[in-house]
């Protein structure tokens, strides 16, 4: 392995540690991190299981190159250098966004509506987008398909992508309809990713 290498292992892990490292924390402080899906649960929960399975998979051969070949539907042999320091590349802004986003949140963060007490965040990197973790996704993905360019793993980040679309959709009417003005200024202040 060089550099390059051992950029993507640490790069790819970072986000999977992150999310590791804030349901430990969520549930020593006794929450709970599941909230109410905002489009079909079925849905909604496949996008999001399909998504961290395949960044998972991301991580585990970025750490375990050897074996790359398990993964199926690969459209190439091999991983040209270039690709992997692009790759390499993607993975610094998604880590810059996901972490402050997750630290933004803290302890109300929830995957679906918040069921208890929340609040309408829109400092920190909130203040830049409206949706920092969803737009961390994809500079994942194209990380992804970048160092495992497979087909099987492109049409799941493309489901993925589509449907966390429209969970972001669901809840925007959810915010506009907690904090009315409030978000509709801050809608008008903050894109939707970027």
């Amino acid at each position: 392995m060089n550099w390059i290498d051992y950029s993507l292992a640490v790069l790819a892990i970072l986000p999977i540690l992150a999310t590791l490292v804030l349901g430990a924390f969520l549930a020593k402080n006794g929450k709970h991190a599941m909230g109410k899906p905002t489009i079909r649960p079925v849905l909604f929960y496949t996008g999001k299981f399909l998504l961290f399975t395949v960044w998972s998979i991301f991580a585990v051969i970025a750490i375990f190159p050897e074996y790359r070949q398990v993964v199926p539907f690969l459209i190439q042999d091999q991983t040209p250098e270039v690709q992997k320091l692009f790759a390499a590349v993607l993975l610094i802004p998604a880590n810059l966004i996901i972490v402050p986003a997750y630290l933004s949140m803290g302890l109300i963060t929830n995957i679906g509506l918040p069921t208890g007490k929340h609040e309408l965040r829109t400092s920190g990197i909130y203040h830049i987008s409206r949706n920092p973790m969803y737009a961390s996704f994809i500079f994942l993905n194209t990380a992804t398909f970048l160092y495992l360019p497979s087909i099987l793993l492109l049409v799941i980040m493309i489901y993925g992508t589509i449907v966390h679309h429209f969970i972001i959709l669901g809840e925007e009417k959810f915010l506009e309809n907690e904090f009315g003005d409030e978000y509709r200024k801050y809608k008008t202040r903050v894109s939707r990713y970027f």
